[in-house]
């Protein structure tokens, strides 16, 4: 999510480089980012359009992650 929003705003800037340019850029209704999930877009009420995937984070000995923790969705 974090280079999803980095890309978007890399966008908006490259349309108008000034704070409130920015904010005009991600509020207009046809502004869109391609990001490492799709292209991001926002509703009106400025909230990212897309879905959202829920995770819990659980402790795990046998971990895929080799941290001890994992992510698991959900259901």
């Amino acid at each position: 999510m974090a280079y999803d929003a980095t890309k978007a705003l890399i966008a908006a800037l490259q349309q108008n480089p000034t704070r409130s340019g920015v904010q005009k850029a991600l509020s207009a209704t046809k502004f869109s980012a391609q990001g490492a999930s799709g292209m991001v877009t926002f509703l009106p009420t400025g909230d990212r359009n897309g879905p959202i995937q829920l995770v819990k984070i659980i402790r795990d000995e046998n971990s895929r992650s080799g941290t001890g923790y994992d992510f698991v969705p959900l259901q």
